[in-house]
């Protein structure tokens, strides 16, 4: 059912043999990288580097880390009413949930949904599931009934994690809609709507507080307490069992028919790019915020995931983003790096309480999941301030980043404007429709190829092979030039996808709701600029013969009601007719539907 790209996996395999010695240190200075510099002429382009890969998964590795820092603090949640975690404390957790988890009948790569904000539990599920070789299927915790059905049902889930609520969000009312027959059920879930779905565990709720579970549910926190006293040898042998190939998370990401794609991604995938993002300059990583949601695989890497590093710390500041709370876990915990969409420094930026925070020992920014602005760049260095700010590149499909442009430390024009170069051991190159390698300066389509690139999309055997070529190259769909040192310059997305806030959003599933509205005919959604987002949605909508539609937010609230907030256009406008913006062969250009959008929207909105 897994979509192999095994010829990546056993190549970097060879050089993986050893697991590191966790006594070896990062903040040594002796890890060379970009071993022998060169001016290129070819848009090619291979980070050479001494550093060793690890080949093992994270559950193993988790065991070292509070064998040798067993009262290191790892993690903060101040959304949980200051709940953090040392190295041991975490995996005695983590192991209760692995066994709590064998004893409801998980087995070796069945999918386990997890429908959480940034959450302790989100965290131990991670590292649970890599104990136990079941993949974890991250689902955004905004999404509403159809949505939700779509991602457990695309990989076949055999449980789902949840909370009662996210905020405004009744998960609970939700999920009763979708299986009305839950409060009857006795012992597994029988659902002709969910048809793999045989177990549903709820999460404590708000601040750690913890409800009465429903009927047709397990408790999460009598899953832990039930699993600290049994099933540990069979855990035990379990993990033995599983190596670094052996498949850890499923992010969803857009496809070109407009439904999301599940890509699969291996404890290799992701220990080795958690792993080389910290090695570029391990003194800023120490201390890391994270506000981004780890649904999304930029939050998993660098916030999840960070703990991999020896002694290295994560806070999450809120179950959800929060600029304020942001700004007071930074100060409290003293945080040396912040990661995030733009998104998410723009607000940090504009807030008006920002002067009433002391956020000096930031060192470090990255801003990744969404194209950005140089300005910004510039901005946040100099007012926050922030000693550097790197731009991170790169996909769910390589792990979450390909390239960082923080190797241009004392070169600002390509650190700003750049999107940096490949990470070490990585090669990027920029290439033809032939998989040809371009000359220096010329446009074309940007690949990568290395230890991260996914195992494939789950189930699309199809869609894995026209994303990865035979020799491992993993196909962007972006378009991009490279410079004669290796630097990428991102131009444009050869598909249609939008980026709301650093969250993929395809305009074809948004179409295809509006669509479902009795008096709308025809409907087109695409990106606009926004000063906050980085792009919104627009959709244009026709209204179907013979009825009226005049009301823009009725339409508003219809979507609402059917999709994550996110999905619902800022701006939707109602037209006579799309022929001016047509084909011959009658297609809507949507790049003429942005352009006249753009030239209507107020300055300030899209500037």
């Amino acid at each position: 059912m897994l979509s192999q790209s095994t010829h990546i996996c056993r190549s970097y395999r060879i050089l993986s043999s050893s697991v590191i010695n966790l006594s070896y240190r990062l903040q040594s200075t002796s890890v060379k990288t970009n071993i022998a510099p060169s001016k290129l002429t070819q848009s090619y382009y291979h980070h050479a580097s001494e550093i060793p890969l690890l080949y093992h998964t994270i559950g193993q590795h988790l065991d070292n880390l509070a064998n040798e820092y067993p009262d290191h603090r790892c993690y903060s949640f101040k959304g949980e009413k200051n709940k953090s975690y040392t190295y041991k404390s975490f995996l005695d957790e983590v192991d209760s949930l692995a066994a709590g988890l064998i004893d409801l009948g998980f087995e070796k790569n069945d999918r386990l949904g997890v429908w959480l904000p940034n959450t302790s539990e989100n965290c131990a599920l991670t590292y649970a599931a890599s104990k136990l070789g079941v993949i974890k299927v991250n689902i955004n915790p905004a999404y509403m009934g159809r949505e939700l059905i779509y991602s457990l049902n695309k990989v076949g889930c055999k449980g789902l994690v949840m909370r009662p609520n996210v905020k405004i969000i009744d998960c609970i009312k939700i999920i009763n809609h979708i299986i009305p027959e839950l409060s009857q059920t006795k012992g597994e879930i029988n659902s002709k709507t969910l048809p793999t779905l045989k177990h549903i565990i709820l999460t404590p709720g708000d601040n750690g507080n913890t409800v009465n579970t429903p009927s047709g549910m397990h408790s999460y926190t009598e899953l832990i307490r039930k699993g600290a006293n049994s099933k540990q040898d069979e855990r035990r042998t379990r993990q033995s069992q599983l190596d670094g190939d052996t498949p850890l998370a499923i992010f969803y990401t857009s496809g070109t028919t407009g439904q999301p794609k599940a890509a699969t991604l291996t404890n290799f995938n992701m220990l080795n790019n958690n792993f080389h993002l910290c090695y570029i300059y391990p003194q800023y990583m120490s201390r890391v915020c994270c506000p981004i949601p780890t649904f999304h695989i930029f939050g998993e890497i660098a916030g999840t995931l960070n703990i991999n590093v020896p002694k290295y710390f994560t806070v999450f500041p809120s179950i959800l983003p929060d600029t304020v709370e942001t700004m007071r876990a930074i100060q409290e915990e003293k945080c040396t790096a912040l990661i995030g969409a733009p998104i998410i420094f723009r607000d940090l930026l504009a807030n008006p309480k920002r002067k009433e925070f002391d956020m000096r020992s930031l060192l470090f920014g990255i801003l990744g999941a969404a194209p950005v602005n140089p300005v910004l760049v510039e901005q946040l260095e100099r007012e926050i301030p922030i000693k550097i700010i790197s731009q991170g590149y790169g996909q769910t499909e390589n792990s979450a980043s390909m390239a960082m442009s923080v190797f241009a430390e004392d070169d600002k024009q390509r650190r700003y404007i750049s999107v940096g170069k490949a990470l070490p051991r990585l090669e990027m190159k920029i290439a033809d429709p032939k998989g040809q390698i371009l000359p220096i300066g010329q446009e074309g389509e940007i690949c990568s190829r290395g230890f991260n690139v996914m195992r494939g999309y789950f189930g699309d055997e199809e869609k894995t092979r026209e994303t990865i070529t035979p020799c491992g190259w993993l196909r962007t769909g972006d378009i991009g030039v490279m410079d004669e040192l290796g630097y990428v310059y991102y131009r444009s997305r050869q598909k249609e996808m939008v980026i709301v806030g650093g969250i993929n959003v395809y305009p074809v599933e948004v179409e295809n709701f509006l669509l479902e509205h009795p008096s709308i005919g025809e409907a087109q959604v695409f990106g606009v600029p926004d000063k906050r987002y980085g792009e919104v949605l627009c959709a244009w909508i026709k209204p179907k013969a013979g009825t009226k539609l005049d009301d823009v937010e009725e339409v508003r609230k219809f979507l609402s009601s059917r999709v994550a907030f996110f999905k619902v256009p800022k701006y939707i406008k109602i037209i006579e007719s799309f022929a001016p913006f047509t084909t011959p062969t009658g297609k809507v250009q949507k790049f003429k539907l942005t352009e006249t959008m753009a030239k209507e929207l107020p300055v300030s909105s899209s500037s």
